[in-house]
């Protein structure tokens, strides 16, 4: 059985990753409702979070394909979909 630090490293990444994206979620409901403050709050926010996950997963050797898609799909919804919506629903 592994020791729960060895546990935890494992999740780190994904932990990190899964905030980044609901940052990106938090941004399109803000911008849906006209909260274009906390929208680009929490794209800032995912930001961070985007910065870390990465690193984090280097650092602590624990790379992996799924990692990598969800990453991926946490960058679409972060800095493509809730961008989108935020200029979109200010524009309007």
């Amino acid at each position: 059985m592994r020791p729960l630090a060895a546990k935890v490293s494992t999740l780190l990444p994904n932990i990190l990753t899964t905030g980044a994206l609901f940052g990106g979620f938090y941004a399109v409901l803000s911008g849906f409702t006209g909260n274009f403050e906390f929208a680009a709050m929490a794209i800032f926010a995912a930001m961070i979070f985007d910065g870390l996950d990465g690193r984090v997963a280097r650092m602590t050797n624990t790379q992996s394909d799924f990692g990598v898609q969800y990453d991926s799909l946490s960058d679409m919804v972060s800095f493509g979909v809730a961008p989108a919506v935020v200029a979109y629903g200010w524009g309007v």
